[in-house]
């Protein structure tokens, strides 16, 4: 049962009988971020809020922090003819306080299209850092040479190792879980390590959505970077989405990361011109805004009647 109204809105936690019209918005929205996270297994956590006119849901908002300090938005929608700003009142507040309790610290939100970077940072939302996206379209591959590594198919028993790298190699803001790990094991076109006296050190993982690919990500620990590792995993990679039919792929990297645009340069990526925003939030900032009456907050009810309790 609803418990926060405004303006003929109604804002309340989802539950999982919302899955047809959550998707429903996902698709005729012209706001809203790329489905790249399962939400669909998130439908019964507190962390998942959806805005209702007239029983017609209207607009969403889903973050999960998998096992990090920093959560990211994985879910983002909102109809046409909502106002932005009275989105981000109703359904901001609950979701970080949801955050809060689940001991995150951050929120990050990877701003695809550019149309919510301007309301986010009236929020407290700062730039996190650019992200572009570059491309491969010939079919010549450099050399790659590295001694004393070999690359083969990641397994579930390689996670651990996996998850290391990314704890050594990325800040915060980029790790993901075992549970992730896995099921990117499970589901990706392609996921292998680079493995060194019987361990991983390094690993790629990518998907084929013919007839382009995308490199979703490369990690080299860093007591093994500099010795052609990235090299090694990158040329497998292309090499096993190109026998899958592929016939470009790309991959996004930070637009500072000098180091990695080298290397893909060097294996004839060249940008697209696709530049996207991170933007974070700091939830202790977001509460000094709150306390000192800087932000909107509003009430947020129960999930419908019938429907499971919160966590």
């Amino acid at each position: 049962m609803s418990m926060g109204e405004y303006r003929g809105l109604e804002v309340r936690r989802a539950c999982p009988d919302d899955w047809l019209d959550i998707a429903t918005l996902n698709q005729r929205a012209r706001r809203a971020l790329p489905q790249l996270w399962w939400w669909e297994e998130h439908l019964a956590d507190d962390l998942f809020i959806i805005v209702e006119r007239k029983g017609v849901v209207v607009g969403t908002l889903f973050a999960w922090p998998d096992e990090s300090p920093v959560a990211w938005v994985r879910l983002a929608a909102l109809d046409d003819a909502l106002n932005i700003d009275e989105w981000l009142n109703l359904v901001l507040p609950p979701v970080l306080d949801g955050l809060r309790h689940h001991g995150a610290q951050e929120l990050a939100w990877m701003d695809y299209g550019g149309w919510a970077g301007p309301h986010l940072r009236t929020r407290g939302f700062i730039p996190l850092t650019e992200v572009i996206t570059l491309v491969k379209l010939d079919r010549a591959l450099p050399r790659a040479n590295a001694t004393y590594a070999c690359v083969r198919p990641a397994s579930n028993a390689d996670i651990p190792a996996i998850v290391a790298v990314d704890r050594a190699a990325f800040t915060s803001h980029w790790w993901h879980s075992e549970a992730t790990m896995r099921r990117r094991i499970a589901m990706s076109s392609y996921f292998a390590v680079a493995e060194m006296a019987g361990k991983a050190v390094g690993y790629v993982e990518g998907e084929c959505r013919l007839p382009a690919a995308h490199l979703n990500r490369i990690a080299v620990h860093p007591a093994h970077q500099g010795q052609g590792i990235g090299a090694l995993l990158l040329r497998a990679a292309i090499r096993d989405l190109w026998q899958h039919g592929a016939e470009q792929v790309t991959l996004n990297t930070q637009s500072d990361n000098r180091r990695s645009q080298w290397l893909y340069r060097r294996f004839g990526f060249v940008p697209t011109g696709d530049l996207m925003t991170a933007w974070e939030l700091q939830l202790s900032s977001y509460e000094k805004a709150q306390m000192r009456g800087g932000v909107c907050s509003e009430n947020v009810g129960n999930r419908r009647s019938g429907s499971s309790p919160t966590r």
